[in-house]
């Protein structure tokens, strides 16, 4: 549109509208599709997705924890509640170090100090925890051999180094679902595998997006969709890494929600995101001027986002920019819920203001 500058924000939702299979629990259930193929039946890319996933805590987390809420803020929550559990292990062995007869091996000391959820969650990382025996109140475990030291002390930096390993197997797992399984153009899937995407390019509905007509993407997800739609890649900002990046680039750490021991900053985005060089939006695109210097006024465009708190300070930098902010939601209770996440990140008198005002604008789809 002339004399304004169009950008378009989008979320996972902009790739479920537009046929691709990119919810976690895609990725998840094309993983449990490999592991029941027999291991002579597996082609290479199922071969990889199960050496990456076998026994990795990442994995059986969420493969065992089953939620209604099918976003990736959910995911993202639960990879802050495994990243806190982990941690807080760590704390309290350290605390109870403090007593020369403590000892580590004892599995009769992660049982009654942890909370049920905690316990659930060292049920999963098994090459850690060693389950003696379940039971209704959560279970009772032992901590393995290689995380105690000689002097029957917790070794910190062999627990974070295997929290971060399976964490990147776990990210490359991903990438290579994203790349191999979602990111096909054919139509056909790939090598017959299943429980793949089968949307082709020409599925994708580009009514909505020719009429944005966006200058600029800025694309919280991992796939190319946007580039697909025919936005250049050098105006697709990609704020979490790009499936099929060499090397895998993908943010996939938890909320930067909490303080912790720095062993466990690798785990949180901010950190990966530094680690990874996803670097930050072009400002020139957030603020641009015409040909006299003088500034253009910005729209930014909100489609499948659903501005979980991890997001919080990239959000709040784009909120400053936008002289007008529309915000695409499926239906009435998608409404709702993006003016109540709205409302966590910025409070109630700046949201209402700027919904009065115009500034705000909402579009339930109709399609």
């Amino acid at each position: 549109m002339e004399g304004n500058h169009n950008i378009l924000v989008t979320g996972n939702g902009f790739d479920l509208y537009h046929g691709r299979k990119t919810g976690y629990m895609d990725f998840i259930r094309c993983v449990e599709d490999a592991f029941a193929q027999s291991k002579d039946q597996r082609d290479e890319v199922q071969t990889r997705l199960t050496e990456l996933c076998n026994v990795n805590g990442f994995f059986r987390h969420y493969h065992f924890t089953m939620s209604e809420d099918l976003s990736w803020t959910w995911f993202e929550g639960e990879m802050d509640n495994i990243v806190a559990a982990l941690a807080h292990f760590q704390a309290v062995m350290v605390e109870n170090q403090k007593d020369p007869e403590y000892d580590p091996a004892s599995y009769n000391i992660i049982g009654g100090l942890f909370s049920y959820n905690d316990l659930q969650i060292f049920k999963h990382f098994a090459r850690i925890f060693e389950q003696v025996y379940d039971d209704p109140s959560g279970g009772l475990f032992k901590l393995r051999q290689q995380f105690i030291t000689p002097e029957k002390r917790l070794n910190v930096t062999a627990l974070a180094a295997e929290a971060r390993r399976e964490l990147d197997s776990f990210t490359a797992a991903l990438d290579l679902y994203l790349t191999a399984c979602v990111g096909v153009s054919d139509g056909a899937g790939a090598a017959g595998r299943p429980g793949l995407c089968e949307a082709a390019d020409a599925v994708f509905k580009a009514e909505g997006f020719d009429k944005i007509r966006p200058d600029y993407v800025i694309n919280f997800n991992f796939t190319d969709t946007a580039e697909r739609c025919g936005v250049p890649e050098e105006r697709v900002f990609y704020a979490k890494g790009k499936a099929g990046s060499m090397p895998v680039n993908l943010v996939l750490g938890s909320p930067d929600l909490a303080e912790e021991p720095a062993d466990w900053i690798y785990l949180r985005n901010y950190f990966q995101k530094l680690m990874k060089f996803i670097g930050q939006p072009d400002r020139a695109q957030l603020y641009p001027v015409d040909e006299s210097g003088n500034p253009v006024p910005v729209t930014f465009y909100y489609f499948g986002y659903s501005f979980p708190a991890g997001d919080a300070e990239l959000i709040r930098e784009l909120d400053a920019a936008a002289a007008k902010t529309v915000i695409y939601c499926a239906d009435r209770e998608d409404y709702a819920y993006k003016v109540i996440r709205l409302i966590r990140l910025f409070g109630k008198d700046a949201v209402t203001e700027k919904i009065y005002d115009g500034r705000y604008l909402f579009e339930i789809r109709k399609d």
